[in-house]
């Protein structure tokens, strides 16, 4: 009879098969992204008074940053008394940073209630949420008046900017730089359509003037115009809370972690057309799309564990997501490269062919007769270098996924680096077999292609066409990122 450690062994792929099916229920990704700094003005006028409901929501890894201003013991637990005071430093940081102006003069804010929440955010990670509200007093006499309202906090950080106007009682509003109604809900639920372009307002210029005898407006009442925003369900992250003193869940860890890494490969991106052509006109062999796979993986994990240093040690210097941008462009200008010394060498070889050629008459199958019989040339290719093949895996794995970070952020929060580390090199193992896989069943699908009754001629242009694709898609990936910064 079976002992229970056979029968669990037994049961594995069972139990990977029901994961698969049911994966753990993570918690949402903030819906703008791991990275954003959010931020909402509402500006409500009435006859006497301009109030301010101000909202900041930080998403995780902003939230991360700043753990260590309001955890001041270090206990890893935020008291109460921390809270406050961070609470009330915030508050003071964000009002010197908003200006407010009536017909040129300035107006003071006056904070008043302010409450700091950390909703849970994604991989047990914390987000950050303020609310404030504050005001200033009318002139008596104003009839009507121009207003300027700027907000200056973090102009530096990606993330949804709004504002807002809505006049009250007795007032009426002439002209506005932005709307009336609210879309977001004040930061509660991001409209689904704007995630991709989400409004990007930092101030506005309205002009008003009293009304008595208008109509009441009040700002409960009016319309708002929302969307539920779908939280993004991340996976990933969720493996974190995985018990690692559990051998069984930590190999169904390691595997769910294994196969996100693939799925995320077969999304768009990731080289998968680049690897293609490479390795079709370079006839490459299973050896070298080994090679492609394993310098994916390492440049990948290395680069999720560069990004992290980053995140923890030298944000203020250097932020984080402005870092994708760039290497993004990075990873195009090698593709580029690589491309381009490939095209280089092909004509050469192309020319040479042809010069060879000239010595004797081709018939219709690229053969010639050199005097002493008949000889028919192969397509050859120009010599494939591992320094190529270096430069395409560096440039596969250059970009980190952003769901892999927050990971690693998770298990340092929850003192699970070890088991954070494994997850992201099984994820970025699946994520170099899909790329493996395509390289390698292409190196074995050429041989079937070179049997095919194919005129010689056009099978000495397929290297110089793959040299091309490799070069065009650089420059796509170089534009795409260059667009970003």
């Amino acid at each position: 009879m079976l002992n229970w450690n056979a029968r669990r062994w037994m049961l594995l792929p069972l139990v990977l098969v029901a994961l698969l099916a049911h994966p753990p229920a993570p918690a949402a990704a903030h819906p703008l992204g791991n990275f954003t700094i959010n931020r909402y003005s509402r500006l409500e006028i009435d006859s006497q008074h301009m109030r301010l409901v101000y909202v900041l929501d930080k998403a995780e890894i902003p939230t991360f940053q700043a753990l260590p201003a309001i955890d001041r013991d270090g206990d890893g637990t935020l008291a109460d008394n921390e809270q406050e005071a961070y609470r009330v430093a915030l508050v003071a940081e964000l009002m010197h940073q908003l200006t407010l102006e009536l017909n040129g003069a300035p107006l003071a804010l006056t904070p008043g209630t302010a409450t700091l929440e950390f909703p849970p955010g994604q991989g047990g990670l914390k987000t950050l949420r303020l609310q404030l509200e504050a005001s200033t007093t009318l002139p008596a006499s104003i009839g009507t008046g121009m207003v300027r309202y700027h907000d200056g906090n973090f102009p530096e950080r990606l993330g949804w900017r709004e504002v807002v106007v809505q006049p009250l009682n007795n007032v009426q509003l002439l002209e506005s730089s932005v709307p009336t109604q609210d879309i977001s809900q004040e930061l509660r639920n991001y409209p689904q359509d704007l995630l991709q372009s989400p409004p990007t307002v930092d101030g506005a210029n309205f002009r008003f003037q009293l009304a008595p005898g208008a109509a009441p407006q009040n700002a409960a009442a009016a319309p708002r115009v929302s969307s539920q925003a779908s939280p993004q369900q991340d996976q990933l992250t969720a493996l974190v809370n995985t018990p690692a003193s559990q051998p069984l869940a930590l190999l169904v860890a390691l595997a769910l972690a294994f196969g996100l890494g693939a799925a995320h490969a077969m999304a768009p991106g990731h080289g998968k057309a680049i690897v293609a052509a490479y390795l079709v006109g370079a006839r490459g062999t299973s050896v070298h799309a080994l090679f492609l796979g394993l310098t994916t993986t390492v440049t990948h994990t290395a680069g999720v564990f560069g990004l992290g240093l980053v995140t923890l040690f030298v944000s203020r210097f250097i932020l984080p997501e402005q870092l994708f941008p760039w290497l993004g462009v990075i990873s195009g200008l090698l593709v580029i490269v690589v491309g381009l010394t490939l095209l280089r060498g092909r004509l050469h070889h192309l020319r040479s062919t042809s010069v060879t050629h000239t010595h004797g008459e081709l018939d219709a199958n690229g053969g010639h007769d050199h005097g002493g019989g008949y000889h028919v040339h192969q397509p050859q290719t120009s010599a494939l270098t591992w320094r190529s093949l270096l430069a395409l895996g560096v440039s596969g794995g250059l970009l980190p996924c952003p769901s892999a970070l927050v990971l690693l952020l998770s298990a340092i929060a929850l003192g699970r680096v070890g088991l954070g580390l494994l997850l992201i090199v099984a994820f970025s193992l699946g994520l170099a077999s899909v790329l493996t896989g395509i390289g390698l069943l292409l190196v074995h699908a050429r041989r079937f292609f070179e049997r095919l009754p194919v005129r010689n001629r056009v099978l000495r242009l397929v290297p110089l066409a793959s040299a091309c694709v490799v070069a065009i898609a650089g420059v796509g990936i170089t534009v795409q990122a260059l667009t970003q910064l």
